[in-house]
């Protein structure tokens, strides 16, 4: 009878341990991506599609802009030349009395390929000329004169072209 006792004590100790370890969460990994991926940090070349400048152009707009090179990965290219995207000005100054010279800032967003929005990172930026030489020559023939020379706006041609890379990384499928 004392061996019956012992053997269903050590029964009624484990039962709730084998129990309570069944219970325990699962953890399950997060799917990979199981093609290539194009890695954060990929460069990608664009260029504006329309002029940008201080005078007309305003905080907030956005802008288009295009890949100007074929981005491959694997001997594949998966962001094609020519590819639409979109970047924002961040900064407009126009130019103003005397001297004072227009600035843009702006960053790069996104570009579109494979169906979907690539996010990319990259910025431009120009600064007009200052007319400081003609404000000192003005004042020294008429000092009020100062007030009405002013700098150049500053000015971005289309087709002017940046560097950017990829945000983070991007998986892709490729067609057998």
């Amino acid at each position: 009878m004392r061996i019956f006792t012992v053997i269903l004590a050590a029964t009624c100790l484990t039962v709730p341990a084998i129990a309570m370890a069944q219970n325990a969460p699962i953890v399950v990994a997060a799917p990979t991506a199981s093609g290539p991926v194009l890695p954060a940090g990929t460069s990608v070349r664009v260029r504006t599609l329309s002029p940008l400048n201080s005078q007309e152009n305003k905080t907030g707009q956005q802008f288009d802009i295009e890949t100007a090179e074929d981005v491959v990965l694997d001997g594949r290219v998966v962001i094609p030349r020519g590819s639409s995207g979109v970047g924002e000005l961040t900064l407009v100054k126009k130019k103003g009395m005397w001297g004072k010279s227009g600035k843009l800032e702006g960053r790069l967003v996104s570009i579109r390929a494979g169906g979907r929005d690539i996010a990319i990172r990259g910025t431009l930026n120009d600064k007009g000329v200052t007319g400081t030489a003609g404000v000192v020559g003005a004042i020294v023939v008429l000092p009020i004169a100062g007030f009405f020379v002013t700098g150049t706006s500053a000015d971005i041609p289309a087709g002017s072209t940046f560097a950017a890379k990829t945000e983070s990384d991007v998986p892709f499928t490729f067609a057998r």
